[in-house]
């Protein structure tokens, strides 16, 4: 049997940390899967993902000159052929570690279509002279970095995935309209201007409504001063990473993500995958996700009224509301399932052990 490793930084909740998951998940019925962490933190829903015979779960403790040489010991013992990294951490631990292993083909992951200007000059001085390719999740971020100095030849797109949701109802409550975003709270996710929309919608909506922010992070905070100062208490519910986030899915109407910029959104995924009609941003690969006015809406960024247009549309035609739900959930499971993220994956593996 082959192996294969996948390096992360940790198992917590976040969407590079599932998709390493359900990568070693898919893989392992075909391979030997070794999961290197950096940080003893799994969320329930991953830490299920690796229960299996053939995934092998490693912690790298210590400094980084201990992870990297233990992380290469392994490589060499454990006779990996093929290995993945999904963070910049990781990048950087699994290329150093694999320096002259030749029979160790090392590729990084680009998981974003923006990068602060020092972790992109690393990565690319990984990809460069380091990595055997670079895995990006996204179509955006593989044309933006190609342009900037990434080799073409060994800029991959292989997009995330998600298991498909074959129980899903929709909502059929439409006395309260439920609006749902989940994402990490940082800057890049542009929570001020949801919240300005939701604020201009309320101005124009007949229909009592209520908006769920679901996630955690730096900019917590500063969302809740912009909840009390827009008057918003009453119609935002702000929940600090819940057990039961699909829940929220289940019972929202309509998905809002307002992003400046993007990767594959994770959220957005699974925003399809529940059938809801999805409002975003037009950054990243939202517009692979979102086909426009067909199973949401794309907008330019910050601009809140028309983001607020578009929700009171949904809002006021549910067959409408209904009808790109049920379309999104059709594009999402011909493109983005669980089989042929799998099948890109092993056709990677296969032709560069094979060569």
């Amino acid at each position: 049997m082959k192996h294969v490793g996948i390096v992360i930084r940790s198992l917590k909740p976040g969407g590079a940390e599932k998709q390493s998951a359900l990568l070693a998940n898919v893989l392992c019925s075909d391979y030997r899967v070794y999961v290197f962490y950096q940080y003893d933190d799994f969320s329930p829903f991953n830490e299920a993902l690796l229960l299996h015979k053939n995934i092998i779960k490693v912690h790298l403790t210590g400094s980084w000159p201990r992870k990297i040489l233990k992380l290469r010991k392994l490589i060499v013992q454990q006779r990996i052929q093929c290995l993945f990294s999904y963070l910049s951490s990781d990048n950087l631990i699994a290329s150093i570690a694999s320096i002259g292993i030749n029979r160790c083909q090392n590729y990084g992951g680009i998981r974003s279509s923006l990068l602060p200007k020092h972790k992109f000059i690393i990565l690319k001085l990984l990809h460069k002279y380091l990595q055997k390719a670079s895995v990006f999740n996204n179509y955006s971020g593989q044309k933006l970095f190609i342009q900037q100095g990434f080799v073409e030849s060994k800029s991959i797109v292989i997009h995330n995935a998600i298991d498909i949701n074959n129980t899903k109802q929709s909502n059929n409550n439409k006395e309260v309209i439920n609006i749902l975003s989940v994402g990490r709270f940082v800057k890049a996710k542009d929570y001020q201007t949801a919240l300005l929309a939701i604020k201009t919608l309320k101005t124009i909506s007949h229909k009592p409504l209520r908006y769920f922010i679901i996630g955690y992070g730096s900019e917590e905070e500063n969302i809740r001063r912009i909840v009390t100062q827009e008057k918003l208490t009453e119609s935002v519910e702000i929940v600090i990473n819940p057990s039961n986030t699909e829940d929220y899915y289940k019972k929202a109407h309509i998905y809002l993500c307002t992003s400046i910029f993007e990767g594959l959104s994770n959220s957005i995924m699974e925003a399809l995958n529940n059938k809801l009609p999805v409002v975003a941003t037009n950054v990243g690969d939202n517009n692979q996700l979102v086909i426009h006015e067909r199973s949401g809406f794309l907008t330019p960024i910050k601009n809140y009224q028309t983001i607020a247009d578009h929700l009171i549309q949904l809002i006021n035609a549910p067959a409408l509301m209904l009808s790109m739900g049920k379309n999104g959930y059709t594009h999402l499971k011909e493109n983005y399932s669980v089989h042929k993220f799998k099948e890109r994956y092993i056709q990677l593996i296969e032709n560069q052990i094979d060569n």
